[in-house]
């Protein structure tokens, strides 16, 4: 394994790396946030029922009941955290004459040299305007000089990071085609070089960029007003179940049954429809799924936006949404979407 502590940082290009995190990880995240809101909660109503005549119970049950809160809305929080830094966690790596390199926590520095690498491939589409970086290696022996953490495998090699901001993006484009050229590539545009191999400067790329910096993004999820207005109530009516026994003469028996019918309406009312984004600016429309190849359409293309009841059945209702072309045809967007998104779609196509 080569790491180097203590080996000078001059002539490195200094990154900030939103490391790439498994749906399936997130998941397991909030399902373990969610299953410890259920024992919170429950211990709060336990409380409540079986020592409703205790004074110091009727300030513990509270407690108990908003940390379950916590844990419920960890799901919200953490979407709302990536979708502002592009991940959990934030790494900061460097690309040097040496290769590409990874400080470690107890101060050393892992080295992937150059010779390693056989193309770092950077992809735009990624929600939120970002770019994915992977890097594919000459053999699978190379891998041991990468953090444990880019070892998630992809079709293009293991992922470095999935939410590259733009510019940081360019930065490391920068510096690869400064000690490597030819060894980038960008999935819709490369670099173009002289005949001594001297880079074109990049700025010009930002420059292109910069035209499509007015956007508004669309989450699948995005509730309406009457959903979100169901949402509050329903946890307004679980704080209020489990502090209501302090003040007034309610039964035992009552607060932990209704707090388990609304948790159980919550459950099975739950987005279960496709995780993603639209895009809108002021030349196309850009479904971006989490998972898959984004869908755009140009405004000079589309005639109008249907949106059509989804054919899965569930809990709850979707619709899904479908770009009718000016040429004739039907392309669908997004297949399964809160009704609150497509109308919101809707009404900015409009505008």
């Amino acid at each position: 394994m080569s790491t180097t502590p203590g080996e000078p940082k001059t002539a490195v290009v200094r990154v900030r790396l939103p490391i790439h995190h498994p749906p399936a990880e997130l998941r397991t995240a909030v399902g373990c946030a969610a299953f410890l809101g259920i024992v919170l909660a429950s211990a709060a109503g336990l409380l409540a029922w079986l020592r409703s005549g205790d004074r110091v119970v009727h300030l513990v049950a509270p407690v108990l009941g908003l940390l379950a809160l916590l844990c419920f809305c960890v799901k919200p929080m953490l979407g709302r955290y990536i979708r502002r830094h592009g991940a959990m966690v934030t790494a900061r790596v460097e690309f040097g004459p040496d290769g590409f390199r990874q400080p470690l926590e107890d101060k050393t520095t892992l080295v992937l040299p150059w010779d390693d690498v056989r193309r770092f491939t950077f992809r735009e589409g990624q929600p939120g305007g970002r770019v994915a970086l992977t890097v594919s290696l000459e053999d699978e022996a190379a891998s041991r000089n990468l953090n444990r953490d880019c070892r998630h495998k992809s079709e293009d090699g293991f992922i470095l990071s999935s939410a590259l901001a733009r510019e940081e993006a360019e930065k490391a484009l920068a510096a690869i085609e400064r000690y490597r050229p030819g060894l980038a590539r960008w999935n819709s545009k490369n670099v173009r070089r002289g005949g001594f191999g001297v880079p074109n400067p990049v700025k010009r790329l930002v420059k292109r960029w910069s035209a499509d910096q007015a956007r508004t993004l669309v989450r699948a999820e995005q509730a309406s007003a009457g959903r979100l207005f169901v949402l509050w109530a329903a946890w307004l009516a679980v704080i209020a179940d489990f502090v209501a026994p302090a003040f007034f003469d309610i039964p035992p028996g009552i607060p932990l049954p209704v707090a388990i019918a609304i948790w159980v309406f919550l459950y099975l009312t739950r987005y279960r429809g496709d995780s993603g984004e639209f895009v809108m600016t002021a030349d196309a429309i850009t479904w971006r799924p989490e998972e898959g190849d984004p869908v755009r359409v140009q405004r000079t293309d589309l005639a109008r936006l249907t949106v059509e009841p989804s054919a899965k059945k569930a809990t709850r209702y979707y619709v899904s949404v479908h770009a009718t072309l000016r040429r004739g045809g039907d392309r669908p967007l997004a297949a399964k979407v809160s009704p609150g998104a497509a109308k919101n779609v809707m009404r900015l196509v409009k505008a």
